[in-house]
């Protein structure tokens, strides 16, 4: 009698060897359930019965000295099982089966089944199985490759195995789909993989390998921190970041707390991490200081990039972005288009060009750019990004329901999203009380505590923007400007135009970036016959959306924990308060504490003072930096910023896939009370592009955070940046891959310089 291993079968021929196999099954005809195509065995159970599919050898053979050995490319989902049985007859059996995300090794003797071995189900781990027979001892093993093998049972043979049928199978318990078995190569002794599978597989390697020599190549920056850590011996750690560490009763770090937080920072080592010294048990925890220690296998490394030192605490501009801060506090609930003729922001106009000049805003400060981020377009229009405010139009919806972009709803596909918000109740300030701005550094947790407004409103003032970067998730509003740019048809960018309005998500009135192969702007359609989906379509830019927001997070994770640890603006706010309270004495530039505490002169006719201490109007008996949260600032240090190094990524993807220099037409801002968009008709109007627009989506969404008092104006100033360079660096080893030919993303830098990305390559457009 033959030895089983002489049966071999690589399916190849597209039609079962009746010479080797019979179809069996229950219930018949089972023929119909099994096809060998594609190279394999293909065996589809019966729906919704208990039965089984298969094959089995039209002849015996004789296992001693010899083996079964089989491919299991794809088992059936559970209930279902997928097995290899060598049988005798009705009562003797040898077994491997794969039956709900187990394999199991069993045998039969004499009709009573015993199971040998069961492991979890690994479908890479287990791809092959064996059943052979040496001198008397049965092996039952698996194999990842069908070279090397994992013994799994070694048994004394129970019965004579000289003449066993050999079956493949699958089935089981009645179900409304199981999927399908797929079965390969009995007794193959080589399976190399076909030529294209291989040559892809070897093709995929090499691109990887490509793209990681691009990061490799890539600088590589040396951090270095503002040493505030070392610069105040006698104060340890006041410039710092400290929140939820130990504090001693005026607020200033517990140096014990502290230095447990940098041996963990230092060694790396996750249980350091576990040892910090918080100040109690109920504290609010560390937000994630790990997660700048981890490694990305694609864009640029979490460390690649570096920011500048954070100003030092004791310097001039710390000072003077502190004045800022104070302003954007007291002038919260004024309305952006009232800036030209509200006091309280003609007053923090004055003060910032007489008393704080090195903010880092644009001078001399005024009413258009006052509060505003400094990058290009930030300036142009109204204060808000029309991002942040349309919807788009669409015409099969009802009015008032999303049918026109100025009702504020923006299309996700049949479902909308609303552009208003529930805004924080206005001239509601948290942390103007000093127990419980202790309590807040000590880590006691006062989140859950705001009041809200009880209508839906467009974003009017700052404090409504706090609200809105409050509870986002910092993607949150450039998936909403993606589905704009996606879905908004030809017409006016405003509302419906009879007989003139496209169809949404078809006929756009935002045109592809300059290097999208398919449908660059200036022409009817670039390909004569393909259209944009997977690559260089909207799944495309969700999927690159979504991959950059994690990497910039990780990046100025490392830059928050791992270099700078900037303390918040409102643990300077507490030093300042000691400082002009006479609790404790702090080197802190004389120009917040004069603005605070010295009566207006014709020189400096506007101060803090006016609203702050014993002649202020609004906070009589403090000198913090009042709050927009209860719980203030997160548990992690302020430079640099989560949000705005993710707005720089993510604003950088936008760009990458849309024409920049596409004109804003209709441009609109909230009305009074919010309920509705009005026309913006400032004389800019006609200046503003969708590059621009976007610039100021990604400052509105840093700046808004100053606006709520948990950062600074540097923090965004150099975040910006550095969310921009990792998404470049993702483009970057991202264009390596394309098939289409001459494909490329053209964009214009924050700094203005415009480049292009192809091929692992960044050169700058002349």
């Amino acid at each position: 009698m033959a030895k089983a291993h002489t049966l071999v079968d690589n399916f190849n021929d597209n039609q079962i060897d009746s010479a080797k196999w019979l179809t069996v099954g229950n219930p018949p005809p089972a023929a119909e359930r099994i096809r060998e195509t594609n190279g394999r065995i293909e065996i589809r159970p019966a729906i919704g019965t208990h039965g089984y599919s298969g094959i089995s050898s039209s002849l015996r053979y004789d296992l001693t000295d010899s083996e079964v050995r089989l491919e299991v490319v794809h088992a059936l989902q559970p209930p279902g099982q997928t097995s290899l049985s060598l049988g005798v007859d009705i009562s003797n059996h040898l077994l491997i089966t794969i039956r709900d995300r187990t394999i199991v090794f069993a045998q039969q003797v004499a009709g009573t089944w015993t199971i040998l071995e069961t492991l979890p189900y690994d479908a890479v781990a287990h791809r092959w199985v064996r059943l052979r027979e040496r001198a008397g001892v049965l092996y039952w093993e698996t194999s990842a490759d069908g070279v090397g093998w994992d013994l799994r049972v070694r048994n004394a043979t129970p019965f004579t195995v000289t003449a066993v049928l050999i079956d493949i199978s699958a089935g089981g318990q009645p179900t409304a789909w199981a999927g399908m078995a797929i079965i390969d190569n009995v007794n193959v002794q080589k399976t190399p993989l076909a030529r294209r599978v291989e040559e892809r597989r070897l093709s995929a390697r090499d691109v990887r390998v490509q793209a990681a020599q691009v990061a490799a190549e890539r600088r590589h920056d040396e951090h270095a921190n503002n040493n505030d850590e070392v610069n105040y011996p006698a104060q340890r750690f006041v410039g710092n970041y400290s929140k939820s560490l130990k504090h001693d009763a005026l607020g200033d770090p517990d140096p014990g707390s502290y230095a447990t937080l940098l041996r963990a920072l230092e060694s790396r080592d996750p249980a350091d991490f576990e040892e910090i010294d918080l100040a109690s048990s109920t504290a609010v925890k560390l937000t994630n200081p790990q997660s700048g220690l981890a490694f990305d296998v694609a864009g640029p490394d979490a460390q690649e990039r570096t920011m500048p030192p954070a100003p030092r605490f004791e310097s001039e501009v710390t000072a003077h972005e502190m004045g800022e801060l104070y302003w954007m506090a007291v002038a919260r609930d004024v309305h952006f288009a009232s800036y030209g003729s509200d006091a309280t922001v003609a007053a923090a106009i004055t003060s910032l060009n007489s008393e704080f000049p090195q903010f880092g805003g644009t001078r001399p400060v005024s009413a258009q750019n006052v509060f505003r981020g400094i990058y290009p377009g930030e300036q142009v229009g109204p204060y808000v990004s029309q991002f942040l405010l349309k919807g788009n139009t669409d015409p099969r919806k009802p009015d008032t329901l999303g049918r026109d972009a100025n009702e504020g709803f923006i299309s996700y596909g049949a479902r909308v999203i609303d552009q208003r918000l529930i805004p924080a109740a206005a001239g509601v300030d948290y942390l103007t009380d000093f127990a419980w701005w202790l309590d807040v550094q000590n880590g006691v947790d006062k989140r859950g505590l705001d009041t809200f407004d009880t209508a839906r409103r467009f974003i009017r003032n700052l404090r409504d923007g706090a609200t809105l970067v409050h509870f986002d998730q910092v993607v949150d509003a450039y998936y909403n400007t993606a589905w704009i740019l996606m879905s908004e048809p030809t017409g006016n960018q405003l509302a419906l135009q009879a007989g003139i309005t496209g169809r949404p998500q078809i006929d756009l009135e935002f045109p592809k970036d300059q290097g999208n192969p398919y449908d660059p702007p200036g022409t009817a359609m670039d390909s004569r016959t393909q259209a944009p989906f997977a690559t260089f379509g909207p799944p495309h830019l969700l999927q690159a959306l979504s991959e950059v927001l994690g990497r910039a997070l990780r990046a100025v994770w490392w830059q928050k924990w791992g270099v700078h640890r900037r303390l918040r603006p409102e643990e300077y706010g507490g030093r300042v308060h000691n400082h002009v309270t006479g609790a404790r004495t702090y080197p802190l530039h004389a120009s917040i504490v004069e603005s605070l505490t010295l009566a207006p002169t014709a020189e400096k006719p506007a101060r803090l003072s006016q609203y702050f201490g014993n002649a202020g109007e609004r906070f009589p008996t403090s000198y913090l930096l009042p709050q927009a949260y209860p719980e203030g600032a997160p548990t992690h240090p302020a430079y640099g910023a989560g949000h705005a190094a993710g707005s720089g990524a993510l604003v950088t993807i936008l760009k990458a896939f849309f024409d920049e220099n596409r004109p804003i037409e209709n441009p609109v801002q909230a009305s009074t009370d919010g309920l509705a968009l009005v026309p913006y008709t400032g004389t800019d109007a006609s200046q503003m592009t969708l590059g621009g627009e976007l610039n100021k989506l990604a400052g509105n969404i840093a700046l808004f955070r100053d606006a709520a008092g948990v950062h600074w104006r540097s923090d965004y100033t150099e975040s910006l940046p550095l969310g921009e360079a990792i998404a470049i660096g993702l483009l970057q080893e991202m264009s390596l891959g394309f098939n289409e030919d001459d494909a490329f993303f053209e964009l214009t830098k924050f700094d203005g310089q415009k480049i292009r990305i192809f091929d692992g390559k960044v050169v700058p457009v002349v």
